[in-house]
């Protein structure tokens, strides 16, 4: 794929609300946008999130009624929710035990490492930190939105719904898990395409030589 196909792609790209509920996106499309979530990265590689594939049509449906009604939600061939870990302490001791099994090193040997980790996750208060998680879970996002575009796949991401609700939807509380945000993805309505709107090349990209 050369430059001008990627930003063929991006420019054809846009937050789509309607999609036309005839499509489907196939399994293999649908598990190369999940493994590019899996492969994005994270601060120190910590990974601190969990993609949930919804497909059952009821389970959907109830999210629907806690996401402002979202058609999108129902309507999209498939619904990904993304949430972000609270369990701090598990994910670095699981990043700890996954690098020394992929270093071939014992997890002693990282205690550096692990301590600089907890040192700067301690130095936030419990809000920040879960704020700093929080944010983490977006990076996968862009990912998979940029991964289904350069597919020719649509998507539409969102953060309108109420992540209480979903957590209960889903029994995410129990797995201490909080939904951060919410990918549909499928195929634009021929009702629902539009062109892009978007600031000059100029107007957004400053160098400094």
């Amino acid at each position: 794929m050369n430059h001008i196909d990627i930003i063929t792609a991006l420019e054809h790209r846009y937050a789509v609300n309607a999609f036309d509920t005839t499509k489907k996106v196939s399994d293999e499309d649908i598990k190369t946008i999940l493994e590019s979530a899996r492969l994005a990265p994270s601060s120190y590689g910590l990974e601190p999130w969990k993609f949930i594939l919804v497909q059952n049509p009821d389970v959907r449906q109830k999210i629907r009624e806690v996401g402002y009604g979202q058609s999108k939600i129902t309507d999209a061939s498939h619904l990904v929710v993304i949430a972000y870990r609270k369990d701090g302490e598990s994910v670095v001791s699981e990043l700890i035990a996954r690098t020394a099994v992929v270093q071939g090193k014992t997890p002693e040997e990282l205690s550096g490492f692990q301590q600089m980790i907890h040192s700067a996750m301690n130095s936030r208060s419990n809000e920040a930190r879960d704020a700093w998680l929080k944010a983490q879970s977006y990076i996968p996002l862009g990912i998979m939105i940029e991964t289904a575009a350069l597919l020719g796949v649509d998507t539409g991401p969102m953060e309108g719904f109420d992540p209480t609700k979903v957590d209960e939807i889903l029994g995410l509380v129990d797995q201490h898990l909080n939904a951060a945000t919410m990918l549909a993805i499928g195929y634009r309505s021929q009702d629902s395409d539009r062109p892009k709107v978007r600031r000059a090349y100029d107007e957004v990209v400053e160098v400094i030589a």
